[in-house]
């Protein structure tokens, strides 16, 4: 099959990225999978062969011929080639049937199926994102970039996915750039001044931070802050402008240091009346209303597991929870609000991270029986503390191997009564759940719509440690 080779396509299913494939004989008895993204189950389309990603055929949709009983007119007039959403062209009921099918069949090869929770659906389809990262392209665009590609932008005046006013946010960054001769960034040869705007909302607090991230601080003289400053703060909605630098080549949307115009240094938001700061550069769950709710799941986890954990032999009060990969101490700050008797002790690679989340402790009054620790999880700094919980939600390559051993080894400390397993890529999830199977039984599954619009969803897998060896399925 060669280069722009057109071919028409049924749809019989999606990939683990959520892309549509079907099937086509490229030789009388071999039969081979054609990916097309922006496409769904049931459709049958006019495509095009455009490119090879490892041995998969991808092909670009160019006419839905019979359209699936799924596929409805996407909201966004994006939709189709920002990277930003891959389902918009499918009914919401469609998605979380997806979610659930791709979930199902996962945790069926581990013979676990009978664990699995009905999905908890996202309060809102749309407009529920609380951060986005918008680039700015070579060409002046400002917006994201399409879908599979590194170097080619969708300028974009307002994103679905946020709440109302970022058109008049980047509108106003454009004039700015224009007015003040600031240059759009190029990925490609590393040249120019703008790379990034990044907006970040507080929906429990109504607070919306603008963050400029540019390649030199001192190409944005007082005279262009203070204008943007004014035209920012006229189209409201704006409580915080920082301008940050980031001078490495790479592409990145947070910065080395930053400078605060107006507002504070750090947005403010609340989940279940608890008072969380957050950094420009921090990780924060980007779905403040589903956020709440896999909150609630984790405490409701942690709290079962209370009793299995005080009939172990400790000489100390209450019970130990260890949160991997705490963040800003979403979980931990939780847990220890909600249970007086808990000690919280967490661990996270970003070290400002660390500083607010002793921060936020103290803000929501339980900075006695919480302890924040920056590091590498694969230090294993946290190797002997004995916990009796222990709440792992790492980024979606999942475990590095060191904490995943260290946490199951039969001679551990680690071995603790609970495990709450927050994963945000179950396929990563499936090659590590084998091992702690060997020492732990899975209790429950609970997956969560955090991502409508994408493929991606929230699982959280509660375990308790068994004193028997599980026998492993055949996989």
């Amino acid at each position: 099959m060669k280069y722009g080779h057109k071919i028409n396509l049924q749809i019989l299913n999606y990939d683990q990225k959520g892309r549509g494939f079907g099937e086509i004989e490229i030789v009388p008895g071999e039969i081979r999978p054609v990916t097309v993204p922006f496409s769904a189950k049931g459709d049958l389309l006019e495509t095009t062969f455009i490119k090879r990603e490892y041995g998969t055929k991808i092909c670009k949709l160019d006419k839905v011929i019979e359209a699936s009983p799924d596929r409805i007119q996407a909201p966004c007039p994006h939709a189709g080639v920002c990277g930003g959403c891959l389902w918009q062209h499918l009914n919401y009921q469609a998605q979380l049937q997806e979610k659930m099918r791709g979930i199902t069949e996962l945790f069926t090869r581990l013979e676990l199926q009978d664990k699995i929770q009905k999905i908890i659906p996202a309060e809102q389809a749309l407009g529920y994102r609380n951060r986005m990262d918008f680039a700015i392209g070579w060409n002046g665009e400002l917006g994201l970039k399409e879908y599979g590609s590194w170097n080619r932008y969708v300028d974009i005046n307002e994103c679905l996915l946020l709440p109302s006013g970022v058109a008049d946010v980047l509108q106003t960054v454009r004039e700015w750039m224009k007015k003040h001769d600031l240059q759009p960034w190029d990925a490609k040869f590393h040249s120019g001044d703008i790379r990034y705007v990044v907006i970040r909302d507080g929906h429990g607090t109504g607070q919306r931070m603008v963050a400029i991230i540019v390649f030199d601080q001192s190409r944005i003289q007082e005279i262009a802050k203070d204008d943007l400053k004014h035209s920012l703060r006229s189209a409201g909605g704006i409580t915080h402008l920082l301008i940050g630098q980031q001078n490495l080549p790479a592409d990145l949307s947070f910065a080395q240091t930053y400078e605060t115009v107006f507002g504070q240094d750090f947005l403010s938001e609340k989940i279940n009346g608890l008072t969380y700061l957050i950094h420009p550069n921090s990780f924060f769950q980007t779905n403040s209303s589903m956020a709440a709710q896999l909150q609630t799941i984790v405490l409701k986890a942690i709290k079962a597991a209370q009793p299995a954990s005080s009939s172990k032999s400790k000489s100390k009060e209450g019970s130990r929870l260890l949160d991997l990969y705490c963040g800003l101490g979403f979980f931990g700050l939780a847990a220890a609000k909600a249970y007086p008797e808990l000690e919280v002790h967490g661990f996270e690679l970003d070290e400002q991270a660390i500083k607010l989340a002793s921060q936020n402790a103290e803000i929501n009054q339980v900075g006695d029986r919480c302890h924040f620790f920056s590091g590498k999880a694969e230090n294993l700094s946290w190797q002997n503390l004995e916990p009796d919980t222990i709440i792992l939600d790492p980024p979606r390559s999942g475990l590095h191997p060191r904490v995943l051993n260290a946490l199951l080894e039969d001679t551990s400390k680690q071995q603790a009564s609970s495990i709450v397993y927050v994963s945000c890529n179950y396929h990563r999830l499936e090659q590590e759940l084998p091992q702690f199977l060997k020492h732990y039984s899975v209790e429950s599954i609970q997956p969560l719509d955090l991502f409508p619009q994408t493929p991606h969803v929230e699982v959280v897998v509660t375990m308790r440690r068994t004193l028997r060896t599980s026998r492993l399925p055949m996989l």
